[in-house]
């Protein structure tokens, strides 16, 4: 059992306990040190995420009421950097810090994916130094001045300093104390800064790092985080749908609120943009981690929107139902709707447990909330339609007791299949005849009548384009840029679509393949099938090896071609084929 074990002070990190347990006993040696307190010499003397606790908790007395998961929820960053995992990796993580070897954890958690490394120097605040030597007499490095995501202390708003502690200039297994030496307080503030906007957007982020290290947030799934953010996102007014948000006005939103704080945060602003495009991957389908700084950024920003924003435009629920068939115990039954942007209109949707379905369109040019507009009845409405043209009602009357327009309730009744009289008789499309009119002409000179004949307008018409020249031009456009497509590296199939959008009249062709026929023969003789692509592609791969003077592989080429295993014996006969080479290595 260990002697001594120092006190323990609010928001202190492990490493500062062990460091000065180690002043305290005087150990002769960092290994003599670590294997007294784990009892494995080899342990690394990490500050973030250290391993074998389950040791360390066995040795440390029991009046100190130190157990193993008090020591990695209150002494380690555990809680900061599992917040956002999914409940199954937070206890994979907790296990191999208890008991297991930590030096794979960081892949685990998927921290070494991103350019957000752990900074090469402990930090401390000047103010809580002196707080420190004040209260206590002595000094510890606190755990939230330590996390990647804060660069101003959370509780006085200081900027953080760097101590003279680099983990690049002492050993892994050596533990040092905080103390008035290696914190001094005329060192530099990591980062100048005169911008109060820009200092308080990293309070903030600093107050809410703080807050997951205090009081950590309930394990979501991947599923859940996607799900949650696209919520965020329709509330905020930055979705188009839920599952198709404003990507564009996102970023130049998020840029605008920030500002030149997200330069003072580590690998966000990468030359000038977002370092590996991780703002829009948090608003897509979460298929992997991300970092917590992200998650953090992210919901601030969402979050102060949504405080800065007026109250929704469709004001305070629950709403009322505007159905005339359906009784309801209360006036405003519907307690809740969904939202969606619509030409910079935000479109409220909502639903009732009758079946009724009304929208709302907020002008936001304007700032007025326009009426309810009927979208879909529910089944209450077939059994009432077919009653009122029983009675022999009129539209009129049945549109006015529906609350719907007449064109809509005969809309409705042919899609019920219910008949009824109020449908007008298809008018047989015929020839027009031929009409005569007596037009007065103002100047003449004998002030004579003219009886002149016309033709109706639409058969004076003639034809707007030479359908003919147009249908030579586009084959003439079109050879040019199959020409073009063909040259691109790495090939890129030749599809109708493709050559489209090269020219520029993306779906302008097939709407009008019956007046352009040379052109639509023409595209049956370029465009590309997946196979006649693929073949492509292979004889690419092939000559690209053959270039760079390496042996041409059969499995090499499958996969530099993008091609399954079942196009093996394809790709082995085409090798064979080659000239070039005599035997295929597969």
């Amino acid at each position: 059992m260990l002697a001594y074990f120092p006190k323990v002070y609010p928001d202190e990190l492990l490493y500062s306990v062990l460091a000065r347990y180690h002043r305290h006993v005087g150990a002769p040696s960092p290994s003599h040190t670590l294997e007294e307190l784990f009892g494995n010499r080899h342990v690394t003397a990490t500050f973030d995420l250290p391993g074998h606790l389950q040791s360390l908790a066995d040795q440390i007395p029991s009046d100190r009421g130190l157990s193993v998961d008090c020591i990695i929820d209150n002494l380690t960053l555990f809680p900061y950097f599992t917040a956002f995992e999914p409940p199954t990796v937070k206890a994979k993580a907790r296990s191999l810090m208890r008991n297991g070897d930590i030096d794979g954890l960081h892949v685990r958690l998927g921290l070494s994916a991103f350019r957000i490394g752990r900074h090469p120097q402990l930090r401390f605040c000047p103010d809580c130094v002196l707080e420190m030597k004040g209260e206590h007499g002595e000094l510890w490095w606190r755990r939230v001045d330590q996390l990647p995501s804060v660069q101003v202390c959370p509780e006085h708003g200081g900027l953080l300093m760097d101590s003279t502690v680099s983990f690049s200039q002492i050993s892994r297994h050596v533990f040092i104390a905080a103390t008035s030496k290696n914190c001094p307080l005329r060192s530099r503030p990591m980062a100048q800064m005169t911008d109060q906007a820009c200092k308080a957007h990293l309070w903030r982020i600093a107050q809410r790092s703080a807050e997951l290290l205090h009081r950590p947030i309930a394990a979501r799934t991947l599923s859940n985080w996607t799900a949650f953010y696209r919520n965020q996102m329709l509330n905020a007014g930055l979705a188009k749908s839920i599952r198709s948000m404003d990507q564009l006005r996102l970023v130049d939103d998020f840029r605008n609120f920030y500002g030149n704080a997200l330069e003072k945060l580590p690998a966000i602003i990468v030359n000038n943009r977002m370092a590996g495009d991780w703002l829009a991957s948090m608003v897509r389908k979460h298929r992997k981690a991300n970092h917590p700084l992200y998650h953090l950024l992210i919901q601030d920003f969402l979050a102060q929107r949504e405080l800065s924003e007026s109250k929704s435009p469709f004001g305070v629920g629950p709403w009322p139902c505007a159905n005339p068939l359906a009784t309801h115990d209360s006036k405003t039954p519907i307690k809740g709707f969904t939202q969606h942007r619509n030409r910079g209109n935000t479109v409220g949707v909502f639903t009732c447990t009758c079946g009724y379905v009304y929208t709302r369109c907020f002008d936001s040019s304007k700032c007025s909330l326009g009426l309810p507009r009927f979208l879909s009845y529910g089944p209450l409405l077939e059994p009432a339609l077919r009653e009122l043209v029983r009675a022999g009602s009129g539209l009129r009357a049945v549109g006015r007791y529906l609350h719907l327009d007449p064109k809509t309730v005969v809309r409705l009744a042919i899609q019920l299949g219910i008949e009824n009289t109020w449908q007008r008789p298809l008018r047989k499309k015929g020839k027009h005849p031929v009409a005569t009119a007596i037009v007065q002409t103002p100047v003449v000179p004998m002030q004579q009548t003219i009886r002149v004949e016309t033709v109706p307008r639409k058969l004076q018409r003639r034809p707007r384009y030479d359908w003919v020249e147009i249908d030579r031009g586009w084959v003439a456009k079109l050879n040019a840029w199959v020409i073009v497509v063909l040259e691109e590296i790495p090939p890129v199939r030749i599809t109708i679509a493709e050559l489209e959008r090269r020219i520029g009249k993306r779906d302008w062709l097939l709407k009008r393949r019956q007046r352009l026929p040379s052109t639509m023969e023409f595209l049956g003789q370029v465009v590309e099938t997946t196979e006649d692509f693929q073949l492509r592609r292979v004889h690419w791969v092939i000559a690209e090896l053959e270039r760079r003077g390496d042996q041409v592989r059969a499995w090499q080429v499958m996969r530099a071609a993008g091609l399954r295993s079942d196009k093996m014996g394809a790709i082995k006969a085409i090798i064979e084929a080659t000239p070039t080479y005599s035997k295929i290595a597969a």
